[in-house]
């Protein structure tokens, strides 16, 4: 019987040492307190327009005329017997979105192969306009990107992909959208990580807990951030969450121990 008791608690030592490698392990991005590290300067708004990359997705709108046609279908004042087909075409074409790809390029109607990457929506704007004037007549041409997302981590729980469907989306409007922050969550330590080049991020430190960080709320978000709220560590739960079923597998063979030998 007394080796048995050495057993058991030598089992109840490996169990536990084993435990303590488990818990808390889905952190993210944390930072060694002697690591010298210092978090970047919060910009409330972008440092500058958003630039097309490989892997975004844009529709192209297209009219003569500076317009004019796109105007008088919307409104409805040009009346003859095709208009309900080109506004149907038209819906039809607003739906159709293109592809950067991996080059850099995009295949665009009229066009052809048109090099995007690097380039702000307004800068693209006005060189396709100015292709198009070659062949049509005061070309209008509207582009809008629509798979412009941030990846969020709203604390201890799962991580979302929101969709920015307006440019000026706020830091406190993308958090709401994720589901608000989490009990566990620490709303005084949130981690924005931006890209500001193909192998760089920078990382700022938010703090919302107070209405000082009411101004931090308001920050513009740009598509590809991370966000990443840090969450409180509860030992104890997370002691007895891994723990659990090996107490359970040792009790019931103690008790079985037992049995056999009364």
């Amino acid at each position: 019987m007394r080796d048995f008791k050495h057993f058991f608690l030598i089992g109840i030592s490996l169990v536990l040492l084993n435990s303590c490698g488990n818990i808390n392990s889905n952190i993210l991005f944390k930072i060694s307190k002697n690591a010298d590290f210092k978090y970047d300067s919060i910009p409330l708004e972008p440092e500058e327009d958003f630039r097309l990359a490989p892997g975004d997705r844009f529709s192209f709108l297209f009219g003569t005329n500076n317009g004019e046609k796109i105007i008088l279908n919307q409104s409805g004042v040009e009346n003859d017997n095709n208009q309900a087909q080109r506004i149907q075409f038209q819906q039809q074409t607003n739906q159709i979105t293109y592809l950067v790809r991996q080059d850099g390029f995009v295949n665009l109607p009229l066009l052809g192969d048109v090099l995007v990457a690097g380039k702000t929506i307004l800068a693209l704007e006005n060189e396709i306009k100015i292709l198009l004037s070659e062949n049509y007549l005061s070309p209008f041409v509207q582009i809008r990107v629509t798979n412009q997302r941030v990846i969020i981590f709203p604390g201890r729980g799962d991580a979302q992909v929101v969709n920015l469907s307006n440019a000026n989306t706020s830091l406190l409007e993308v958090i709401a959208l994720a589901g608000g922050i989490r009990d566990e969550a620490r709303s005084n330590s949130i981690k924005l990580m931006r890209k500001i080049s193909p192998t760089k991020r920078e990382v700022y430190k938010i703090d919302l807990s107070t209405i000082k960080g009411l101004k931090n709320a308001q920050m513009i978000v740009q598509s590809n951030d991370y966000i990443y709220v840090d969450f409180k560590p509860r030992y104890a739960s997370s002691i007895l969450r891994e723990i659990a079923p090996w107490l359970s597998l040792m009790t019931t063979s103690i008790l079985t121990y037992s049995l056999l030998t009364a």
